[in-house]
């Protein structure tokens, strides 16, 4: 028994340095390029929605694993020798890391396989210590978790994120405002004819949030950001309870004005100019005769958002 303790110890000094390097090797890569690595696209999601630098949060993990690593060490193998403190360090991080990962499947809707790495390296850690351990860890985390699904976060970080992280190309006008957020598809037909028209239409000023991944937007003097997140502009429309696209979110001084389906999107984005005479103000919240802030649709005049594959689009 004691024997199979001493090699659980000794595996535990092997996982805390093998992290260690792992997060040194993310501090470098980080100061180097500017940027910390990301496995996938998750990782650059939740990296823009934390306000705390990457950087801080590995030098944070970094010593970490190497207080782990050192505490393991001077055990030598023996756990009665085991610093007091080591138990509870690990109940911390798992406590923090139960916050990070609720955050970013309840608000972000992604994974992060960096941040998910680090977890699966803590919670070894946290197993190699024994039974007790296991199940106060598991305590911990589960408290963390439920404690931050009962809180009302997801709609407010969602909506934020998705008009900055979310944009995959702006295209300006000739005037600044008001600014419209046109959420679509690469497969939606009634979104490639709103598209479309804005090729004659240069007098607004247009944001384009995707909710899949697209390369190009077909349009001339767009401004293109490759590294915009779908998932946040899918996420909002289904925070807002809207299930067909295009969607129009023109941002104004008194509120926000949603319009939805081919219709309604192309009404809003040819309206006559705000400074011609007997023009309507474009702060102004009340929608054209006959149709209400957020229309109904019906399947000629927009596509499920669930399922926007409505007819091949060329824009893609």
């Amino acid at each position: 028994m004691l024997k199979r303790k001493d090699r659980a110890l000794q595996f535990g000094q092997f996982l805390a340095l093998a992290a260690s390097l792992l997060v040194a090797g993310q501090i470098g890569f980080t100061l180097y390029q500017g940027t910390p690595f990301c496995l996938n696209e998750g990782c650059k999601i939740v990296e823009k929605m934390t306000k705390v630098p990457p950087l801080v949060f590995n030098a944070v993990g970094l010593f970490f694993f190497q207080t782990i690593y050192w505490s393991l060490r001077a055990a030598k193998g023996e756990r009665r020798r085991l610093p007091a403190f080591v138990p509870y360090l690990l109940l911390a991080a798992l406590g923090v890391e139960a916050v990070l990962t609720s955050f970013q499947y309840l608000a972000a809707h992604t994974f992060c396989a960096y941040c998910l790495t680090i977890l699966g390296f803590i919670v070894l850690l946290s197993c190699l210590l024994g039974l007790r351990q296991i199940l106060a860890g598991a305590l911990v985390a589960a408290t963390v978790a439920l404690a931050f699904a009962s809180l009302d976060l997801y709609q407010p970080a969602v909506g934020r994120q998705a008009f900055t992280a979310g944009v995959f190309a702006s295209r300006p006008g000739v005037t600044k405002y008001p600014e419209h957020y046109l959420f679509y598809a690469s497969t939606c037909a009634h979104c490639e004819k709103v598209i479309a028209s804005l090729q004659t239409n240069g007098r607004v000023t247009v944001h384009f949030n995707p909710i899949d991944r697209v390369n190009s937007i077909g349009l001339d003097n767009a401004t293109i950001n490759p590294a915009y997140a779908p998932e946040l502009n899918k996420a909002l429309l289904t925070s807002l309870g809207i299930k067909e696209i295009p969607v129009l979110m023109t941002k104004t001084p008194d509120g926000w004005n949603i319009r939805r389906g081919e219709t309604a999107v192309l009404a809003a984005l040819s309206l006559p100019d705000p400074t011609a005479a007997g023009a309507p103000r474009p702060g102004s919240l009340a929608p054209p005769a006959g149709q209400s802030l957020i229309p109904g649709l019906d399947s000629s005049d927009g596509c499920q958002v669930s399922s926007p594959n409505c007819t091949q689009s060329t824009f893609r």
